[in-house]
C-alpha cells in the first residue's frame, strides 16, 4: 500500500468494505489495477450522465438531477483526492461524448476541471474539517454530506457554465438561469446518490440473510411501503393539474419507511422517489419547465427523509445500545460476588442481585421494600454517601459494618455507598462485601505473629543460657569479692564491718536473683514491668557496682544528670542492666587498647516534655568502621573473649520500653551511646496538675 494510502488509514478515513480491497490493491506493484478502478469509475459516471439526460443545450445536460455528481463525491471522499485527476477526465469524456454538438475541447477541459475540482474539494472538506470516515452514523453526517454538496454543486456548475458564456457558447443573459438550474440538479444528485453508494461501499446489505429468515410480516410491510411510494406516484402522474398540492404525498410513504427502517430505509426510498418522480414526468409531459418548477421540491424531499432516516438510526443504536448496557450490567450484577442493592432516599430496598440473596438468606422478593436499616448497622446513608465524596479519588467509601443473616445473628460487611439521581431524586447503591473470612483471615494471622514472636523469643533461650551468664558474671564477682573480705575480717573479728560486708553478700545475690527472674519473664512474654524511677538513683546504682573496679583500673566515672529530672517510668534492673552494659563496655575498650586515665560520663537531658535521653560517654579508641553496621547484632563483638550479647540484649530491652539504642559517636576520640526512656508523666500533664 501507497504511503498516501497508509495516512489516510491512520486519520480513519478508509472503513472496511468493497472501495477499500480496491484501493488495496491499486497501492500494490501492479499498476493495471488502480487503472481498471479509474476506467470502472469514468464508466460509472458516464453512463449515469448519459441516463439522466433529458435534453442538451450546446454541452450542458438539462436535466432535474444529476446522479453522477453524487459518484464524484461518494468516490472522492472515500478513495481520496489521487482520484481528483480521474474526476476531471471523467467529466470532460462524458461532455464531449454524450452531445450531439460537443463543445470546444478548451472550454469543455476548464469546465470539467471545476466540476471534478469542486467534488474533490467537498470530498477533503469532508475527511478532513468534518473528520467523516465515509460512514453514516447519524444525522450530523448527513448534514455534513448536505453542506458539502450544495456549495459544490454551486462552484462547479457556476464555474462549468461561465466557461462556456466566456468562449462566447450562449448569452451572459442566460447565465444565472442555467446555472441555478444546473445547481440544484447537482445538488440533488450529490444528496440522493452520494449516501447510497457510501452505505453500499462500507455497511452492504445482507440480501442472503435477509432471504434466509423468510419472515412474512416484514416482506408484507416492506411491499406495502414500496406500493405507496408507486401509488402516491400514481396520483401525481393520474392528475397533472393539481401535482403542485398532490407532491406531498410522496411525503407519507417517506416518513413512514425512514421512521421504520432508518436511513438505509429512507436512501432507498429517496432514490425510488427520485427516478419514479422524473420517470412520470418525462413520460406525462416531458416538459423542461415542468421539472424545473419541481426541482426544489425534489431536493427537499431528498433531505426531509435523509434527515429524518439518520434521526431514527440514531435512536434506534441508542436503544440497542442501551439494552445492550443494561443486559450487560445485568450480567455484571447476576454473576458479581459482591452484593449489589439499590435504594431509595428513605432507605427502601428497589432491588438486589443475587449475590445479596445469597448473603442475607433471603429472596429477591422478599428484600424488595425492606428497610435497608434493617438489615445493615449503618448511619445515615446520605451522610455516609456525602463523606464517600469526599474521600480522594480511589479510596471509594467503603467502611466496615455489621450486618443480620435471616436468624438474626450478626456477621462483618465492607460497604460502599454511591448516590445517583438529581435534587429530590437521589437514590443510592450499595455494594456489600462479606469480609467474615478476612476477619478470620486477620484473627489467625495475628495469632500466628504472636506465635512466631514467642518462638523468636524461645529461640533466644539458648543464646540467653549464655547471656545470663555473661550479665550474672558482675553481681557474682561483686559476691566473691565481698565474702573474700568477709573471710580476711573474721580473723580480726570486726562485727561492724563484717555484718557491712554480709550485708552486700546478700545484697548482690539477691540482686543476681532479680536479675534470672527477670530475665526469664522478658524470654517467655517479651513483657516489662515499668515503675516510677529516679534517674539520679538509678545511674548511682549502675555506677556504684563498677566504681570500685574502675578506680582499680584507673579509670573515672563521671555522672553529670542534673537534678530534678522527672522520674522515668521504666523496669529499673533491666535499664541498670544497660547502663552497666555500656559502661564496662567502655571499660573494658579502654583497658584493652591501653587508655590511661580514661573517663566514662553518663548525661541525661528531658526531651519534647515527652522522654529522656540518657547517654554514656568514653575517652577510648571509639569503634572499627566494619563493626558499626552491625554492633546490635547477636554474637558481634571486639573482645577477644567477648560473647558478642551485651548490645544485642540490651538493645533488645530498650525497644521494650519504646526506644531506641544507638550510636551518636565514634571516633578516635571515644565513643558515645544513647538511648530513649519514657516519663512517668508527660510534661504538660505535669504542667496541668
Amino acid at each position: 500500500m501507497s504511503e498516501q494510502s497508509n495516512a489516510i488509514r491512520r486519520r480513519g478515513h478508509i472503513n472496511d468494505g468493497v472501495i477499500e480491497s480496491l484501493i488495496r490493491l491499486a497501492g500494490r506493484t501492479d499498476r493495471w489495477v488502480a487503472v481498471l478502478i479509474a476506467a470502472a469509475y469514468v464508466v460509472a459516471y458516464v453512463i449515469l450522465d448519459h441516463i439522466s439526460n433529458i435534453d442538451v443545450l450546446r454541452g450542458f445536460d438539462v436535466t432535474p438531477w444529476q446522479p453522477e455528481a453524487g459518484l464524484a463525491l461518494a468516490v472522492l471522499t472515500v478513495a481520496g483526492l489521487r482520484m481528483a485527476p480521474v474526476a476531471v477526465a471523467a467529466a470532460l469524456l462524458s461532455s464531449q461524448i454524450l452531445p450531439d454538438q460537443p463543445a470546444p475541447l478548451a472550454p469543455a477541459f476548464i469546465g470539467a476541471i471545476f466540476i471534478g475540482g469542486s467534488y474533490a474539494a467537498a470530498a477533503g472538506f469532508l475527511r478532513r474539517i468534518g473528520r467523516f470516515d465515509g460512514r453514516l452514523h447519524g444525522s450530523r453526517d448527513i448534514v455534513m454530506v448536505i453542506l458539502a454538496a450544495i456549495p459544490a454543486a454551486g462552484i462547479g456548475t457556476g464555474g462549468y457554465v461561465a466557461t462556456y458564456a466566456a468562449f462566447g457558447l450562449f448569452a451572459w443573459p442566460d447565465v444565472p438561469r442555467v446555472i441555478l438550474q444546473l445547481w440544484i440538479g447537482h445538488a440533488i444528485g450529490a444528496v440522493v446518490v452520494a449516501p447510497l453508494l457510501l452505505v453500499m461501499i462500507n455497511d452492504p446489505p445482507d440480501l442472503r440473510g435477509m432471504l434466509s429468515r423468510r419472515r412474512v410480516w416484514p416482506a408484507l410491510e416492506l411491499v406495502v411501503q414500496w406500493g405507496s411510494i408507486a401509488g402516491a406516484l400514481s396520483l401525481f402522474f393520474a392528475l397533472p393539474q393539481h401535482r403542485a398540492e398532490l407532491f406531498y404525498l410522496l411525503f407519507l410513504p417517506l416518513v413512514w419507511i425512514a421512521a421504520r427502517r432508518g436511513l438505509g430505509g429512507a436512501i432507498w426510498a429517496v432514490l425510488t422517489i427520485q427516478c419514479g418522480l422524473i420517470a412520470v414526468l418525462q413520460v406525462g409531459e416531458g416538459s423542461v419547465a415542468t421539472m424545473r418548477t419541481f426541482q426544489l421540491l425534489m431536493f427537499a424531499v431528498a433531505t426531509t427523509g435523509l434527515m429524518l432516516g439518520a434521526a431514527v438510526s440514531e435512536r434506534q443504536r441508542a436503544a440497542r445500545a442501551l439494552a445492550d448496557s443494561r443486559s450487560h450490567l445485568a450480567t455484571i450484577l447476576n454473576t458479581a460476588r459482591d452484593g449489589v442493592v439499590m435504594i431509595d432516599a428513605r432507605g427502601r430496598i428497589e432491588a438486589a442481585n443475587p449475590a445479596v440473596e445469597r448473603l442475607f438468606g433471603r429472596t429477591s422478593a422478599t428484600l424488595v421494600g425492606r428497610d435497608i436499616y434493617d438489615l445493615i448497622d449503618v448511619p445515615s446513608l446520605p451522610l455516609l454517601a456525602s463523606a464517600a465524596q469526599s474521600l480522594p479519588d480511589g479510596a471509594g467509601g467503603r467502611r466496615e459494618f455489621n450486618a443480620h443473616y435471616a436468624d438474626g445473628s450478626t456477621f462483618p460487611i465492607e460497604l460502599s455507598v454511591g448516590p445517583f439521581g438529581g435534587p429530590g431524586r437521589e437514590h443510592y447503591t450499595l455494594v456489600i462485601r462479606d469480609i467474615t473470612a478476612r476477619r478470620e483471615a486477620e484473627t489467625r494471622t495475628r495469632a500466628h505473629q504472636s506465635e512466631m514472636a514467642q518462638a523468636s523469643r524461645l529461640t533466644l533461650a539458648g543464646e540467653m543460657a549464655s547471656a545470663l551468664a555473661h550479665e550474672l558474671n558482675q553481681p557474682l564477682t561483686a559476691i566473691a569479692a565481698y565474702a573474700r573480705g568477709c573471710l580476711r575480717l573474721l580473723r580480726p573479728s570486726d562485727p561492724e564491718l563484717l555484718r557491712e560486708g554480709v550485708g552486700e553478700v546478700v545484697h548482690q545475690a539477691e540482686r543476681a536473683a532479680d536479675v534470672i527472674a527477670r530475665m526469664r519473664e522478658f524470654v517467655r512474654t517479651g513483657m516489662v514491668k515499668p515503675a516510677p524511677v529516679d534517674v539520679n538513683a538509678l545511674a548511682e546504682n549502675a555506677l556504684g557496682l563498677v566504681r570500685a573496679e574502675a578506680e582499680q583500673s584507673g579509670i573515672q566515672l563521671r555522672s553529670r544528670i542534673p537534678a530534678g529530672l522527672p522520674a522515668v517510668l521504666i523496669d529499673r534492673v533491666h535499664v541498670e542492666q544497660v547502663i552497666l552494659n555500656l559502661v564496662r563496655n567502655a571499660m573494658d575498650a579502654m583497658l584493652l587498647s591501653g587508655t590511661s586515665a580514661g573517663t566514662i560520663t553518663l548525661d541525661a537531658r528531658e526531651v519534647d516534655g515527652q522522654r529522656l535521653e540518657i547517654m554514656v560517654t568514653d575517652t577510648g579508641p571509639g569503634l572499627a568502621e566494619e563493626v558499626t553496621s552491625r554492633l546490635f547484632h547477636p554474637f558481634v563483638t571486639t573482645k577477644p573473649d567477648g560473647m558478642g550479647l551485651g548490645l544485642s540484649i540490651s538493645h533488645s530491652m530498650i525497644e521494650a520500653h519504646g526506644g531506641r539504642l544507638r550510636l551518636v559517636r565514634s571516633s578516635a576520640a571515644g565513643a558515645s551511646f544513647a538511648f530513649d526512656l519514657p516519663l512517668a508523666a508527660h510534661r504538660g500533664d505535669r504542667d496541668a496538675g
